[in-house]
């Protein structure tokens, strides 16, 4: 059985499975309807939401009212004009969603999940004055080893899911470079000093894309760094990083000073 044989058989697998059984929600497990997301309606609903008060340039929870300084979370990026929005906060079902799609193989959901990216991304584009049709989404890469283990990049997936809704194009600029260390288990600080030089883009921009504004897709933002290293790297290359949008943001609260509560 060849390499691509041994990945597409999980998911042919799943096809079968289908036929046998009735589809349920992954977060409940009731009946869902054939052909549809599996999550049903009631769970998407449910799903917490990001209430203000906010940062306004990375979207972070804070205490008190947010002016229109950053905070902790986005004090070290280094493009004043990079802004993040998220849809949900990095908890409950909202976590179990992104964890199903990532590691479980649920990519069914990133259809959902991608489209609800639309509000914050339009956000986005209007805050920059850029209209829909004029930015590329530009997924965030993971490296090859973990693209060849799970089969997919979810950021991919996502933008691809938005972009059905804002008719923008999805070029993936980016390639990610041999990880040095994972982010996903070291802390803020580690993860602010092991992203820069994680990426690099083949792609520079010119001719009639010269300057052409690029929304960064991804699942989750954390700190930020990984969307910071990317945004850099854009814009050596000529690109105009107008902001990251994702699905999910880890749940912390920020305050001006740098103070933060745990996450929660």
């Amino acid at each position: 059985m060849s390499p691509t044989d041994v990945q597409a058989f999980p998911r042919l697998a799943a096809r079968a499975f289908d036929l046998l059984l009735p589809p349920s929600c992954v977060l409940c497990s009731c009946t869902v309807e054939a052909g549809m997301a599996p999550v049903c309606a009631p769970c998407w609903h449910r799903l917490p939401r990001i209430l203000p008060p906010r940062c306004h340039r990375c979207g972070a929870t804070r205490l008190t009212p947010a002016e229109n300084n950053g905070c902790a979370a986005c004090a070290a990026w280094p493009l004043e004009s990079m802004r993040a929005e998220a849809v949900c906060p990095m908890k409950g079902n909202a976590a179990r969603l992104v964890r199903e799609l990532k590691y479980a193989g649920w990519t069914a959901l990133a259809v959902p999940m991608g489209r609800a990216l639309s509000d914050p991304a339009q956000n986005l584009l209007r805050r920059a004055g850029v209209p829909a049709d004029e930015v590329l989404l530009a997924p965030v890469p993971i490296t090859p080893a973990r693209r060849r283990e799970r089969g997919f990049n979810q950021a991919r997936l996502l933008a691809d899911g938005l972009s059905h809704v804002l008719d923008a194009r999805v070029t993936e600029l980016l390639e990610r470079r041999i990880a040095r260390r994972s982010q996903a288990h070291l802390p803020r600080r580690d993860r602010l000093a092991n992203a820069p030089g994680s990426f690099r883009t083949s792609v520079r921009a010119g001719g009639g894309e010269h300057r052409r504004s690029v929304l960064l897709v991804d699942d989750v933002v954390t700190t930020g760094a990984t969307a910071a290293a990317c945004a850099a790297t854009l814009t050596e290359a000529g690109w105009q990083p107008i902001g990251l949008v994702s699905f999910a943001r880890a749940w912390r609260t920020f305050e001006p000073s740098g103070d933060s509560s745990p996450h929660m």
